[in-house]
């Protein structure tokens, strides 16, 4: 595994991941891990809808394709963790700086 990034937002708790995860999350909204040694960015108060969204509507596909992949006759199947749950934080993280109007920032 890579090393760990930090989400921050004035108002919300932190959110660390691996940094291939944030990684696979920050593309979804246009964004990368630059400079790759030590990757920092932010997404303004005006972006965080818009990548917010995004976000949800990754999750919400990633969602959908497991449950068709999903075997029915087997309840006790093991789930993969998916980009939905690795998302999960992150969306909360957003929501929240969305809701006070507050920029989010991550590598620093």
């Amino acid at each position: 595994m890579g090393m760990l990034l930090t989400f921050k937002s004035q108002g919300a708790g932190d959110v660390q991941m691996f940094s291939e995860h944030a990684e696979q999350l920050l593309a979804l909204f246009g964004r990368s891990l630059e400079p790759s040694d030590a990757p920092r960015g932010i997404l303004t108060a005006d972006q965080v809808p818009g990548a917010l969204a995004q976000l949800k509507a990754a999750a919400q596909a990633a969602r959908d394709a497991a449950r068709q992949r999903a075997d029915p006759g087997d309840p006790a199947a093991p789930v993969p963790i998916g980009l939905a749950q690795r998302a999960f934080p992150l969306i909360e993280l957003l929501e929240r700086a969305q809701s006070k109007g507050r920029d989010v920032v991550w590598g620093v």
